[in-house]
């Protein structure tokens, strides 16, 4: 009696099932698997005709993938190859996030009379401008793997980025203790705060670096402050309204005072007036911030835009912009709880691009301190980027600058530079002067323009390295707090590290050690499983750093921060949670940097 009851109710509960799909249809049987709750949730409280702007990902990237991975150069510029050999194996180049879209699939959205808007090979997907309707029809296709909303946020132009016009008179001679080679004029406390002028006068500005900046647009782009960069070459992109044209438009979204600040904190040059770090770089300029209040801000913007980059060969992103709440009226939105490096899809971009070689700077954010959780913005919580807040002239945290920890307990901001009053170059078309403003969004450049002063003196360091040496020059390097991260950064004892780092790819010797008294020897045994000792010798005591990263140039392992007395010391490592491959560790003793080796681990 039972098995037969239990045989009733099997065949009830499938002709049940099968009824409700039958009368439901596909499409709405599909919504469970294809569609985002968040999407659903914004269907409830709209009106039918409303048009959604989503993520629409498909399935794969076609049939031709095999074709395409062989060969790059159909979609990456050889610069955008050449930076990836510094991080990835030779037969390892490019991964499938580096193909190519399926143009066939877009067709057929565009069939549908759905408006693409943005495309990401990343992650395979388009955003596109759609109806309920239009996606109730376009779920059931083999082709479309998921849809959910592309999120929009606010952005608070609060007054710590407000640009004040200064009544600032050139400056004919360097006002300072130091005879520099360069006039900074009324940049020179700026730059002298993050040891940027000794760099310039040792023959390290920036050259040989591509940069990509995204911001709001450029409005003045004919600033004199943009004379060297305007001839060297760039390129632009405006991705709010999809042309070349990054300066002010009539009729069209958002204005570019911003961009003009920050663009002339990373690469201006005036002599007398303005210079900034990197003025010997060369730039792609991205407009992909929208400043209109009735328009949040998207985030598929800053994607397309680090896509774009990647192909171009951008060595340095620099990012002052920042995400968190939606826009009011919005069913979902990012808080301080989504700071974990995982959960923002911008972060998990702009992770993505440093893993394609291209270091990452984007601000901490305005947020100010909170005694019981963090306050920043994404991408700036992403764990591979570097994350920007602000100091004054006195080397103490700037007010509105957020704080950490992300919610899986790693210290940011990373490092800081002067954000309190900078002089930057005025906004406005046909405007030569000058203007102040405070801001993580300008200390943010001025750090990617001392990255950009790194990589002229070592073109061969990963962005994980040149984050490292940042940290490892910085005021707070063995303190390093929620507030100020690893301190103020000091671009010239970065770069003077720089000069004896050998790339973790680099296939010759491993660098010995120029110090002398300071050995770091080949681990033993290597190859190994799972453990391996590594030796080491120092002259005098300190603080003794160790660290293991992987061949991308990811920390993996920190094996000593402590302070060790002068003498010889072994340390086992266990990689017993690693995949085999190439690993590399490091010694740093007192700030200074001793050594690197590669070690193999085999399983």
């Amino acid at each position: 009696m039972k098995i037969i009851k239990s045989q009733t109710a099997i065949i009830f509960f499938a002709i049940s099932f099968f009824t409700i799909f039958t009368l439901l249809g596909s499409n709405n049987f599909s919504y469970q698997y294809k569609i985002s709750n968040q999407l659903l949730s914004e269907f409830n409280v709209s009106q039918d005709n409303s048009k959604f702007l989503v993520w629409i990902e498909f399935k794969d990237k076609g049939s031709n993938v095999n074709y395409l991975l062989s060969h790059p150069e159909l979609y990456l510029s050889g610069q955008a190859i050449e930076r990836r050999k510094k991080v990835k194996p030779m037969n390892a180049l490019i991964d499938y996030t580096d193909i190519p879209l399926n143009g066939n699939y877009i067709s057929q959205l565009k069939d549908a009379g759905i408006d693409v808007k943005n495309r990401s090979k990343w992650f395979n997907r388009v955003s596109c401008y759609a109806t309920r309707t239009q996606i109730e029809n376009i779920v059931s296709e083999d082709y479309i793997n998921r849809v959910d909303l592309v999120l929009k946020f606010k952005k608070n132009y609060d007054n710590a980025e407000t640009l004040t016009t200064a009544e600032l008179f050139d400056k004919n001679f360097n006002e300072n203790s130091v005879s520099y080679q360069l006039n900074y004029g009324n940049s020179l406390e700026q730059m002298e705060l993050i040891n940027a002028p000794i760099a310039h006068d040792s023959g390290y500005h920036g050259e040989g670096v591509l940069i990509a900046s995204f911001d709001t647009g450029v409005d003045n782009l004919g600033h004199p402050a943009f004379d060297s960069i305007r001839a060297r070459g760039l390129r632009t992109y405006d991705f709010v309204n999809h042309d070349t044209n990054v300066a002010n438009e009539n009729g069209q979204m958002g204005e570019g005072s911003h961009g003009t600040a920050t663009l002339s904190l990373v690469g201006g040059y005036k002599p007398g007036n303005l210079i900034s770090p990197a003025f010997r770089s060369k730039f792609i300029i991205a407009k992909t911030e929208n400043t209109d209040s009735e328009t949040p801000l998207e985030e598929d913007n800053w994607i397309a835009a680090a896509e774009w980059a990647d192909s171009l060969g951008a060595d340095i992103i620099t990012s002052s912009l920042g995400y968190l709440d939606m826009d009011p009226g919005s069913t979902h939105s990012y808080d301080w709880t989504w700071m974990n490096g995982d959960s923002c899809v911008i972060t998990i971009g702009a992770d993505l691009a440093v893993n394609k070689g291209i270091i990452v700077c984007n601000s901490a954010g305005n947020n100010g301190y909170n005694s019981t959780h963090n306050t920043l913005l994404a991408p700036s919580d992403g764990d591979s980027v570097i994350c920007v807040g602000s100091i004054k002239t006195n080397k103490r945290r700037s007010s509105f600058s957020s704080v950490g920890l992300t919610v899986d307990g790693r210290i940011k901001p990373d490092v800081c530079a002067f954000g309190d009053n900078n002089y930057a170059a005025s906004p406005g078309a046909g405007n030569t002067g000058y203007s102040t403003g405070s801001g993580t969004s300008f200390s943010c450049p001025m750090t990617a323009g001392a990255c950009a002063i790194i990589l002229s003196a070592n073109r061969n360091l990963t962005p994980m390295q040149v984050r490292e040496l940042l940290r490892t020059t910085a005021d707070s390097a063995f303190a390093p707090n929620r507030e100020r991260g690893w301190g103020l950064i000091n671009t010239w004892e970065a770069v003077k590290l720089a000069k004896n780092l050998t790339s973790i790819n680099n296939t010759g010797n491993n660098y010995s050690s120029q110090i002398e008294g300071y050995d770091l020897f080949q681990n033993i045994p290597n190859p190994f499983n799972p453990e391996t000792v590594i030796s080491y010798n120092i002259p005098e005591s300190g603080n003794v750093l160790m660290k293991v990263y992987n061949m991308q140039g990811r920390e993996v392992a920190t094996l000593i921060n402590e302070n060790q007395g002068k003498g010889n010391y072994s340390r086992t490592f266990n990689a017993g949670n690693l995949s085999s491959g190439v690993y590399f560790y490091t010694l740093l003793a007192n700030g200074k940097f001793i050594g690197s080796k590669r070690m193999l681990l085999l399983k």
